[in-house]
């Protein structure tokens, strides 16, 4: 598995992480909200949460 985090040096795109499954190639662009009031600590943990309470999360 690899993983590369691109940026664009002009910040005019978000980063993205692109990640390879066997022959597909998934590219995930990542989105910040200036005004948010939920750290991303928090936000993780309840993506976390919800994926083991509702039997999602990565085998």
């Amino acid at each position: 598995m690899s993983d590369n985090i691109q940026t664009n040096t002009a910040g005019q795109t978000p980063p993205c992480l692109q990640h390879q499954i066997e022959k597909t190639k998934y590219l995930i662009e990542v989105h910040f909200s200036d005004t948010s009031a939920q750290r991303v600590e928090d936000r993780l943990k309840r993506v976390i949460l919800h994926d083991l309470e509702h039997g999602s999360a990565f085998s």
